[in-house]
């Protein structure tokens, strides 16, 4: 009979979700955008009220074809229904509600404060506000720089945070800025729990930017640009706890670096434009990262250091994963970082062959080095070749490293687009090579035309 009864609920279809507690069916629809969380209100009359128990909302002018009043509409309507009015989570992008030269449209304008008057109270942890005006800073916003529960908080579009009177975000941990004009020091030294910094500039000229935190531990830095309009000349960073760095400078000329050492650095991914004044503070960034565990080189940055061939380096002392992506293989760069990381485990290159900068970066060729570094006999367990062209050099430098890599485990190539023939190729031509290491496994296969 139980068997019976079980079957029979299933070809009925019983609603298991709707058996779950109100407070998990508001977590679940708190992953969705609230235009479609308020829609479940036609569900049963279980779901008619469920919505109004969320603390999480995510408005999006962007997600359907309603016009500005009725949009606006909306969203004051949802928070006016709310039965526990302390808002914990509120993303809020509004980038339509513009006309041709990219001014506010009333109905967003006179709202905006309203919405963001409703969020900013003693629960708000995360706040996402996402303006596409020209130069848009409405006097209601400054409210949210002084939220003292505040734990993330991103804005992007065209905002203007240069003019703010005061920020003092004492809990703030997580800051994403995707702005199209300048922000002030100011603006991150009233966040002094700040941890984690996403930077992501375009538009506006930044002459200089200044990151003084000591409590910050991860930086992104990006930018992109045409490199006939420069955005930054300056870069100055003291963040002595910093344990991550990515920056990734492309269009811009930066002719003064000012920065201190990162002692607890952990890991650096670096993708800067190969311009002279780059390669002339270079190593001092460089310098400073010495104590980094991983280090990537985005093709760029390789392409500095192939442009620099007496470039100093420092010793890296303790980078044990080492990435390098090249525009064309240079085994002499190559060899140079062996030697400055005598504790190297992981090796990967990458040679994707574009060259969108300067004029076709002449080929090198294979020189025997005096001495092996030392990582290579002692450290070196895994190495990784990607877009592996069976060039004379790269054919040169994997023997090298066969012959000479003692504790070596793992040797993987991925071969440009060719076929089965090709494959079986450069394994017979590796197979015959002497290798140092009796544990070495080869691995090679071509990479797909989606891959390449």
């Amino acid at each position: 009979m139980a068997e019976t009864s079980t079957a029979s609920k299933r070809s009925m279809g019983t609603d298991i979700i709707s058996s779950l507690p109100n407070s998990l069916l508001c977590h679940i629809l708190s992953f969705l955008p609230t235009l479609y969380a308020v829609r479940t209100s036609i569900l049963s009359r279980q779901w008619r009220h469920l919505w109004k128990d969320l603390q999480v909302f995510d408005f999006d002018d962007t997600e359907h074809n309603w016009s500005n009043e009725r949009f606006a509409s909306f969203i004051d309507a949802v928070l006016s229904q709310l039965r526990f009015p302390h808002i914990r989570n509120l993303s809020l992008s509004c980038q339509r509600g513009l006309d041709d030269d990219k001014v506010i449209d009333d109905a967003i304008d006179n709202a905006i404060g309203r919405w963001i008057r409703a969020a900013a109270g003693p629960c708000l942890q995360e706040m996402i506000l996402y303006f596409n005006y020209e130069e848009f800073y409405p006097d209601y916003v400054d409210g949210i720089f002084t939220c003292a529960s505040l734990v993330s908080l991103t804005l992007g579009g065209d905002l203007d945070l240069n003019d703010i009177p005061w920020v003092y975000l004492p809990l703030l941990k997580d800051l994403t800025l995707l702005l199209g004009v300048s922000v002030e020091h100011d603006f991150i030294s009233g966040c002094p729990a700040l941890e984690n910094l996403y930077i992501d500039y375009y538009g506006s000229l930044y002459p200089k930017i200044h990151f003084l935190s000591p409590s910050l531990k991860r930086l992104s830095l990006f930018e992109v640009r045409e490199f006939d309009d420069p955005i930054i000349s300056e870069i100055q960073m003291d963040t002595p706890n910093l344990e991550y760095l990515r920056i990734f400078l492309t269009g811009s000329c930066v002719t003064t670096l000012v920065i201190s050492d990162f002692p607890k650095i952990r890991e650096a991914c670096l993708e800067i434009a190969p311009l002279d004044e780059h390669v002339a503070w270079l190593p001092k960034l460089l310098q400073a990262l010495s104590k980094t565990k991983i280090l990537d080189f985005g093709w760029w940055t390789t392409e500095c250091l192939v442009e620099a061939p007496n470039l100093h380096l420092p010793e890296f002392s303790c980078v044990h994963e080492l990435s390098l992506c090249y525009s064309n293989f240079n085994s002499g760069v190559l060899i140079k970082l062996l030697c400055c990381c005598p504790k190297l485990q992981l090796l990967e290159i990458d040679i994707n062959g574009v060259q969108y900068f300067r004029d076709q970066t002449p080929q090198s060729s294979w020189t025997q080095p005096a001495s092996v570094p030392s990582c290579v006999m002692s450290h070196l367990n895994i190495f990784e070749f990607t877009s592996y062209s069976d060039s004379s050099e790269e054919r040169e430098f994997l023997a090298y490293i066969l012959q000479n890599a003692l504790v070596l485990k793992r040797l993987i190539i991925y071969a440009k687009i060719g076929s089965f023939e090709k494959e079986e190729h450069i394994l017979s031509e590796i197979s015959v090579l002497p290798r140092g290491s009796s544990i070495c496994q080869v691995e090679a296969r071509i990479l797909t035309s989606m891959e390449v």
